[in-house]
């Protein structure tokens, strides 16, 4: 009984850490990789990652369209579900909580254009570029985090499913690289 009751104190302190670790691991990369995609608030936050996971879906519909190899079809497809459907709640609560906010964000363009490249060549300017536009959204997602800037529990939450999903995301997209031959996209590099 009291080995359960020691693992259930530990066994949540222990993935606490992990995602911090990574958390911070991955906020250290998007320094490195010239990422200062901040955030001030709730607002701004959720203002600001609607362009972006927007990005990520037309990209990943892209992708989907060129690529011959099936793990990054299945990788693209889960990033269009799961990004449309945050897209869906983050438009919902702006509505909900912020009726009278200014919503139009001036948005960077992060990936490049892979139209006219052979597949192989698609799937690493792909990767290459998501890695860092993962970046730049777990970065804005930890400043939700870091700063205390949510406001409402459900912003709180995704800023940490944001983290804990791309993070792993990176992790996956960094080995596709490695083993595609492909090499991780130059510090600075933001597509333009």
């Amino acid at each position: 009984m009291k080995a359960r009751s020691l693992m259930t104190f530990w066994m949540p302190l222990t993935v606490l850490s992990l995602l911090f670790m990574a958390g911070s691991q991955v906020a250290a990369d998007a320094a490195e990789h010239g990422h200062q995609h901040q955030v001030g608030s709730e607002l701004e936050f959720l203002v600001e990652m609607i362009p972006h996971h927007q990005e990520a879906v037309d990209s990943a519909k892209q992708i989907l369209a060129v690529t011959e190899r099936q793990e990054l079809r299945d990788f693209a497809k889960e990033v269009m579900d799961t990004q449309a459907e945050e897209i869906a709640k983050m438009r919902q609560w702006i509505k909900q909580w912020y009726p009278d906010a200014a919503t139009q964000a001036a948005y960077q363009p992060m990936m490049r254009d892979i139209d006219g490249l052979s597949a192989e060549e698609a799937d690493i300017v792909f990767l290459e570029d998501m890695i860092e536009h993962h970046l730049a959204a777990v970065q804005m997602a930890r400043d939700v985090l870091d700063k205390n800037l949510a406001e409402h529990a459900e912003v709180r939450t995704l800023a940490e499913e944001i983290v804990a999903a791309q993070s792993r995301e990176i992790d996956q997209m960094r080995e596709w690289l490695e083993e595609w031959g492909g090499a991780p996209a130059p510090a600075g590099h933001h597509g333009h």
